[in-house]
């Protein structure tokens, strides 16, 4: 009896638990929990997971393999998946969301044409973050708005009024590069490109020509800060708006967005002022053909369509300002350095473009006219080869609304996909010897043999680039006016570019040439 007494004492003894043991206790109870709840909301996606190829997962990290994760390293691991599992579907973990990445032609259709994937992916919370609501990044019924807006917007008859803008800028490129001609080391053309295509949008978009006046420097940086943030992507604790917010306060992100927003309110405010004048009758009196001899700028039709009821916020029109600013600086200079840099590196394929264009233009320093475009076929089959293999956009991602049916699964609603270029472009059956730079992978008839969404420069199906046309017209004449002029030559080799992703894919190691002008060539009798 006694020492049953004893028993139970020294049982009893051992039962409170300290403050600490209750914490850890209580901690590792709620996070198993948690992970029950989660596994039961999220039971779908583990199904989906279950049948889907892919590299292993783990806990926290997902299928990244290292963390942090880089997005460089991120882009290789998708590639590798890809390849390794035959360009079919595959699963892709990134920390606990689950991502499948599609990348041949017929399931990249599928997802891109289907009114059920028209919401963009939870990735891009971040670039709303960065650049706001604009027609890239909006939800569906938002998206759906301005679209009908925007895509009246770019037409034949706006793009060709561009004309003046793009070539008196070209022209001054070609005058700034004329420094290096010197030059016995390479130069980088990134700042030249950018500086150029900066001119264009701002004109373009916003109609300004007096960058001081807007500190244009600070905007420039600022723009240069907030795509260097696309190394957020990989971060998706970041994806939470509360933590984003938090995140941001601590960086000093919230600064650069400042810059952006005072300078673009401030340059709205006064296109509005400009609007409201040329509207009023007194103001036609004055000069009652300024409406037709002036160029009419996006903002400018951004800003009547909204007077004739398009009904956008002063923030929506900012934003969808800061998305061409953007797209049409960025984008476009990204691609056009990285194709004179394959031309710099293939002298016959320069050649060749050099030959197309000397039969169009000749000798003259005139400037392009809108109906010779559509001559530069070949320098046409170029620009899509470069930008098969660079393309600015390296993965475009959807979220599933309702399931879909890809050839081989079906992906249930809620369900993150993602496409990428970086890797459909490097398909062997779309494109034989992918890493050969090729334009006849362009041709009609090469064309005409493939998948439409073998190629995703421009993204493609219901969400696609809405200013391809005003890319694809830029790139062009300042390629015309640079090629025309000058002849380059590079050190590099196509396998020492290096990428880097931010919120675009860039060269890493920046754009490196040096050029000779086409005239002396020409009078010294050398191939020009």
């Amino acid at each position: 009896m006694f020492a049953q007494r004893n028993v139970i004492y020294s049982i009893s003894n051992t039962l409170p638990m300290t403050k600490f043991e209750i914490l850890v206790y209580g901690t590792a109870i709620f996070v198993i929990a948690y992970w029950f709840r989660i596994r039961w909301q999220y039971r779908k996606f583990y199904d989906l997971a279950n049948k889907l190829p892919g590299h292993p997962s783990y806990p926290l990290k997902g299928s990244t393999f290292e963390l942090p994760i880089t997005p460089e390293k991120l882009m290789a691991n998708i590639k590798k998946a890809a390849e390794d599992f035959n360009y079919e579907p595959v699963k892709m973990w990134i920390g606990p969301i689950l991502f499948v990445g599609v990348f041949k032609p017929e399931d990249v259709q599928v997802v891109l044409n289907s009114s059920k994937a028209i919401e963009k992916g939870i990735v891009y919370q971040i670039i709303k973050n960065l650049a706001g609501e604009g027609v890239f990044t909006a939800s569906v019924d938002k998206w759906r708005r301005h679209r009908r807006v925007i895509a009246t917007i770019f037409n034949p008859k706006f793009l060709d009024q561009l004309f003046p803008i793009f070539n008196k800028n070209n022209k001054k490129l070609v005058e700034n590069l004329s420094k290096h001609l010197d030059d016995a080391e390479p130069f980088d053309l990134w700042n030249y490109i950018m500086s150029c295509n900066l001119n264009n949008v701002s004109q373009a978009a916003m109609g300004f020509n007096n960058f001081d006046k807007y500190n244009i420097s600070g905007f420039v940086h600022t723009l240069k800060k907030l795509t260097e943030f696309g190394q957020l992507l990989v971060k998706p604790w970041l994806y939470s708006k509360t933590i984003f917010a938090i995140f941001a306060h601590l960086s000093g992100w919230y600064n650069h967005k400042e810059i952006i927003d005072n300078i673009t309110k401030e340059i709205i405010q006064e296109k509005q002022r400009e609007y409201n004048s040329r509207k009023s009758e007194k103001y036609d009196e004055i000069d009652n053909n300024f409406k037709e001899k002036r160029t009419k700028v996006f903002l400018d039709k951004l800003l009547k369509l909204n007077d004739e009821g398009a009904d956008f916020t002063d923030q929506d029109i900012r934003d969808e300002v800061i998305t061409m600013t953007v797209a049409g600086s960025d984008t476009s200079a990204i691609g056009e350095c990285f194709c004179l840099l394959l031309l710099a590196i293939h002298q016959d394929i320069q050649d060749k473009v050099y030959e197309e264009i000397y039969s169009i233009m000749g000798d003259s320093d005139r400037s392009v006219e809108p109906d010779e475009i559509p001559k530069f076929k070949y320098l046409e089959q170029v620009i899509k080869e470069s930008l098969r293999h660079f393309s600015p956009g390296a993965i475009y991602s959807r979220k599933i609304d309702e399931n879909i049916k890809l050839s081989n699964y079906e992906l249930p609603a809620g369900c993150n996909v993602f496409v990428t270029p970086f890797v459909t472009h490097t398909i062997p059956k779309l494109y034989p010897n992918p890493r050969e730079f090729n334009p006849e992978n362009f041709s009609p008839e090469n064309e005409s043999m493939r998948n439409k969404f073998s190629y995703l420069a421009f993204s493609g199906g219901l969400r696609g680039c809405l200013g391809a046309k005003y890319a694809m017209l830029s790139m062009k004449l300042m390629l015309v006016e640079v090629l025309r002029n000058y002849r380059l030559y590079t050190k590099e080799k196509y396998s020492t570019i290096e990428l880097q992703f931010d919120m675009l894919a860039k060269s890493k190691h920046g754009y490196k040439v040096t050029i000779q002008p086409r005239k002396l060539l020409k009078s010294q009798g050398t191939t020009v």
